[in-house]
């Protein structure tokens, strides 16, 4: 897993910030970046965090390559809270026999909200990828044994497939199903999501164009919102 909140949260499921790790030093095996991304809307697994309103997010992320250990914080605005949302993240990768392998934990926090009940929660996450050349394939799992809004149990299964196209742009899809112990008290039934979009790099940085959708419909998202509608979502990230 690429030390950013892409994959930590897009591969989990959902918004579209990119960062490619840069080592500290060319001989070190610690391996140091920073990403910021300036996008339309922060999308989290198909739910909007800022009513649909643009948003800028950054992060900070150290590797040990040897180990494939890493360890990243990341922070957003947001709209429901009266504060930001920051992440804390950390967890270990690997590969085996060309298949990749990523375990961790994730924190989200909103520091200086006074919600009841409490947003802040904790996931764990795990996921396998493999390479096929033409394309490559995402599946994972990320499991919350008290999730937002005190909500209880929730369990997030997703997988994603990125193709490459030429000069530098790519394809991607992701399909994932959120479920959720308590629905009543986080306002909406289980639901999936999903995203297609395309990118290009160019140098250090991402462009992004995505179609961002879920299952939801007016009425049944948090008591008749349009947080759940599709929308494109576009956004240019930088890394560092």
């Amino acid at each position: 897993m690429s030390m950013s909140k892409y994959v930590a949260l897009l591969l989990a499921a959902g918004m579209t910030a990119f960062a490619t790790t840069a080592s500290y030093a060319e001989d070190s095996p610690h391996e140091f970046s920073a990403n910021v991304t300036i996008a339309t809307d922060y999308r989290f697994r198909g739910i909007s965090q800022t009513d649909n309103s643009p948003t800028i997010q950054g992060g900070f992320d150290y590797a040990y390559a040897p180990l494939g250990v890493y360890l990243s914080a990341w922070a957003s605005n947001v709209d429901f809270a009266e504060s930001s949302e920051f992440d804390f993240y950390a967890g270990i990768a690997g590969e085996v026999n060309g298949i990749g392998w990523d375990v961790g934990g994730l924190y989200y926090t909103y520091p200086g909200d006074s919600t009841k009940p409490e947003l802040d929660y904790f996931e764990v996450y795990g996921s396998l990828s493999y390479d096929f050349g033409m394309f490559d394939v995402t599946a994972g799992v990320a499991y919350s044994p008290d999730f937002f809004a005190e909500t209880g149990d929730a369990v997030y299964v997703y997988g994603d497939v990125s193709i490459p196209l030429p000069h530098g742009f790519s394809i991607s899809g992701h399909v994932g199903n959120q479920s959720i112990d308590d629905n009543v008290v986080f306002d909406t039934p289980d639901y999936t999501d999903w995203i297609i979009g395309v990118s290009k790099d160019i140098g250090k940085f991402a462009f992004n164009l995505s179609y961002v959708d879920t299952d939801l419909t007016k009425a049944e998202c948090f008591s008749g919102s349009d947080l759940c509608d599709g929308t494109v979502v576009f956004s240019v990230s930088g890394s560092f």
